[in-house]
């Protein structure tokens, strides 16, 4: 019964615990999420694609919704920009975006949600990302360029040759057995009668 009393009790601190995170979701408060590029992620190519997610917030075409409605509007977006402004954002009006002819090597990605008119969300809701792209020729190892190594040659060739002698092994034992077996099988009445009749 204290176990059960335990379990209840925890049960319900926990519930407690997350009814206001629920019901701060409830009330509208829009979130942002940048799935991908994901921190510290290598990207390999010129072209990064930006997949976002959000919460109580509709993303929508700024063209076409000029006036700021709350929970509406679309997503700002600067790549390795030091004066962020709205103007130098690069919009993107659905969840997705892909910046191209991006120079390998080490970037930082700035995302925020914005207004129909272009402005901040009060309080400003944003994420920045940190991550490297890479020419698409590195991501393939060394090794695989070549075909195999020495080491995985070696290791193949013992495999075969083990397995080459495994069937002479087995199929040799059967042969002998075979021809022990022939030899062994004695020579039928039959054929003695016949020698015999043809001698007189």
């Amino acid at each position: 019964m204290k176990k059960f009393v335990f379990f209840l009790g925890t049960f319900l601190l926990l519930a407690l615990t997350f009814i206001p995170s629920l019901s701060a979701q409830t009330k509208g408060v829009p979130t942002l999420d940048v799935l991908t590029p994901s921190e510290g992620q290598t990207i390999y190519g010129d072209k990064v694609p930006v997949l976002l997610d959000t919460l109580n917030f509709e993303i929508v075409d700024f063209a076409n919704n000029t006036k700021a409605v709350t929970g509406q509007g679309h997503v700002h977006l600067w790549l390795d920009d030091e004066q962020m402004t709205a103007q130098s954002a690069a919009k993107a009006i659905v969840d997705t975006f892909t910046f191209s002819d991006v120079p390998a090597g080490d970037h930082k990605l700035r995302a925020e949600l914005v207004n129909n008119d272009h402005t901040s969300l009060k309080p400003p809701v944003a994420k920045e990302i940190s991550f490297k792209t890479a020419p698409v020729s590195s991501a393939v190892p060394p090794e695989a360029e070549g075909g195999f190594d020495k080491k995985t040659a070696l290791v193949i060739f013992v495999v075969v040759a083990l397995v080459i002698i495994a069937a002479w092994w087995y199929t040799k034992d059967e042969d002998e057995e075979e021809v022990k077996s022939q030899s062994v099988k004695p020579k039928s009445k039959t054929t003695k009668k016949a020698t015999r009749r043809r001698k007189k």
